[in-house]
């Protein structure tokens, strides 16, 4: 059984993400549109989805710092270990 994420890292930055009741905040992959070099957004985002807050990163390991200092406090989401897949002991079943 694997652990739920506690902040973002090299290894779950695709699949999780911080959010609130209004916001979403994740690392997304772009390039530059004058260099097409590779760059790491944090972007923060409404319930519509409509962009409130970007940054951009040229290293992965930037990005990840930034968006865990800014919010490291909001409640995080991991995809791979969401909340309503808690295993086997909070099965109705038992």
């Amino acid at each position: 059984m694997t652990k739920a994420a506690t902040e973002l890292t090299n290894d779950n930055w695709t699949f999780v993400h911080y959010k609130t009741d209004q916001y979403k905040a994740f690392i997304s992959m772009g390039a530059s549109p004058t260099s097409l070099e590779i760059q790491y957004f944090v972007t923060v985002t409404d319930k519509e989805n409509t962009e409130v807050f970007q940054s951009s990163h040229a290293e992965i390991e930037e990005a990840i710092t930034d968006i865990n200092k800014r919010y490291g406090h909001w409640m995080i989401f991991d995809a791979e270990n969401p909340p309503e897949a808690d295993g086997c002991s909070s099965c109705s079943a038992h």
